[in-house]
């Protein structure tokens, strides 16, 4: 049980009073005053309420100034806050204690995703610079797979070319037949512009590797070459 008063030095009391430097006293004259335990976060909670409760008990005081109040004795005596400003005290610690503990727990929650925000910034990174080595080697295979397209393109074209050439020298190849003995599809005829030969061969016509192919035209056959 609470003493009924309690006495502290004048310097303690003029220091809360009038405004001067907290310190562990004044602290403890609160504490003793509200009956609750006073930290530097609920001291001016607690301060604001006996405060009122001290002018209005003693509205003089409020007048008076620093020296003034210093001059009426060496030591104060004061007694706990009575029940009904008492009451008001629990109810106004009571809200601070649920204000600190939601602020502590939000605190806790803050930190956890704070430590979690930090490890997924830190995956984060890691994905990012995969993902750069990931583009780099596509960005790679694909310029290679342009290097290999081209090649097959010029690869292409030189084929192509390749085939033009033969079909040139087939073209050649029949003009020059055309030019210098044509034989006729019938039996018997002799090349246009050359003389019946001995044997009935046809004298100064060429060599046409066989018999006329009944469905080109032409005595000598140039696809039957090996070199085609």
């Amino acid at each position: 049980m609470s003493e009924a008063r309690k006495t502290f030095p004048m310097s303690t009391f003029v220091s809360y009073i009038k405004g001067g430097e907290s310190n562990n006293s004044v602290q403890e004259l609160l504490g003793y005053m509200t009956q609750k335990d006073i930290d530097a976060e609920f001291e001016p909670f607690a301060a604001a309420l006996a405060k009122a409760w001290i002018y209005e008990q003693h509205p003089e005081l409020a007048k008076m100034k620093t020296g003034q109040v210093t001059g009426l004795g060496d030591n104060v005596s004061v007694g706990a806050l009575p029940g009904d400003v008492m009451t008001q005290v629990d109810a106004i610690f009571g809200k601070l204690a649920e204000y600190r503990s939601t602020i502590t727990e939000q605190a806790a929650k803050v930190q956890d995703l704070e430590t979690k925000l930090a490890a997924a910034e830190g995956k984060l990174g890691e994905t990012e610079k995969a993902m750069a080595e990931y583009k780099g080697k596509c960005e790679a295979f694909e310029a290679a797979g342009k290097d290999e397209g081209d090649k097959v393109i010029v690869t292409s074209q030189e084929k192509v070319e390749e085939y033009i050439g033969k079909v040139d020298e087939l073209l050649k190849m029949i003009e020059d037949v055309k030019k210098h003995g044509v034989v006729t599809v019938a039996a018997g005829a002799v090349a246009e512009g050359a003389a019946p030969a001995a044997g009935g061969d046809s004298a100064g016509a060429p060599e046409t590797g066989g018999a006329p192919a009944e469905d080109f035209g032409f005595g000598s056959d140039p696809f039957g070459d090996d070199s085609w």
